[in-house]
């Protein structure tokens, strides 16, 4: 089981950079661009694609992120910049329409 496990965890890392790089809906809009310079650029994961959760898990995210990058010291967006970026997970959020 010892030999398995780098390969385990390549093919892991693997599939979450396949999955989670996806492109974005609408990359050159300015809200894409908000999302993806608050939520990947600092490096901490890539943008995730909206389609992978529904309203509500984006209003979840968008809270404890928010949250989480105020504890840690990252730059916040605006008011209207975090409007924005949740307005445009919600139009492309799994089962929007």
């Amino acid at each position: 089981m010892p030999r398995l496990l780098p390969h385990l965890l390549a093919a892991a890392g693997l599939f979450l950079a396949l999955s989670c790089g996806s492109k974005l809906p609408e990359p050159e809009s300015r809200p894409a661009q908000l999302y993806r310079q608050y939520c990947s650029a600092k490096g901490c994961h890539d943008p995730i694609p909206p389609k992978r959760g529904g309203t509500q898990y984006w209003e979840l995210q968008n809270k404890r992120m928010l949250e989480l990058m105020r504890n840690q010291g990252f730059p916040l967006p605006s008011s209207a910049e975090q409007e924005e970026i949740l307005a445009y997970l919600r139009r492309h959020a799994q089962g929007a329409q």
